[in-house]
C-alpha cells in the first residue's frame, strides 16, 4: 500500500495520470484477493491496516504508514513475575 501511494504522488507531480490511476486500480484489486480482503480500509491511496506489526514497541519505531493506530500505544507496566 505505501508503494502504491508514492507511485500514485510521482505519477500525479508527473503529470502521469494515467499511471496513477493503473497504481489505484491495481492496489484496490490486490487489497481485494481473497488472501489480503478485510486487512484494512483503502480510501483513496490512504491504508488503514486492521492489525499491528508492532512496529511501535521498536525503540524510537512509533507507527508505520498505514499503522491501524493514530499514535503508538502506551506500554502497560508489567505484573511482576514469582
Amino acid at each position: 500500500a505505501g508503494a502504491a501511494r508514492q507511485l500514485d504522488q510521482w505519477a500525479r507531480a508527473a503529470g502521469r495520470t494515467d499511471t496513477a490511476a493503473r497504481a489505484r486500480a491495481l492496489t484496490t484489486e490486490l487489497l481485494g484477493h481473497p488472501l489480503l480482503a478485510g486487512t484494512g480500509t483503502l480510501t483513496g491511496t490512504a491504508f488503514r491496516r486492521r492489525s499491528c506489526c508492532l512496529y511501535y514497541r521498536v525503540p524510537g519505531g512509533g507507527v508505520c504508514g498505514d499503522c491501524c493506530f493514530t499514535r503508538p500505544p502506551r506500554s502497560s507496566p508489567r505484573a511482576p513475575s514469582g
